[in-house]
């Protein structure tokens, strides 16, 4: 008989670091859309006119969000949503209706 020796439970994968102003994001999110989501924010919301918990207008997300993202932001994860967020901010400045900075 053979004995196999098994490892010790291996370490968790370290989490990905948080996006650029994560912090910045969360109140916005607070604002914009709170829900019982991560951070207690509504992140799958899909509206008529503002989508995600960061409450993208359609025409923004879709302008702004990389290659490969979900067509609307309630669909993306919080991270994406944040990566997105930055894109447009840098971009095109400051256009939320809540002013959190």
């Amino acid at each position: 008989m053979a004995i196999i020796a098994v490892p010790a439970a291996a370490a968790a994968a370290p989490s990905p670091p948080l996006p650029p102003n994560h912090d910045l994001w969360l109140r916005v999110g607070h604002c914009e859309q709170p829900g019982h989501g991560y951070q207690g924010i509504a992140w799958n919301t899909h509206g008529p006119s503002y989508e995600g918990g960061l409450g993208f207008a359609s025409s923004s997300w879709d302008a702004y969000k990389p290659k490969g993202y979900p067509d609307n932001a309630g669909d993306a994860t919080w991270r994406q949503q944040m990566v997105t967020a930055n894109r447009l901010w840098h971009r095109a400045g400051w256009g939320w209706g809540c002013d959190e900075r």
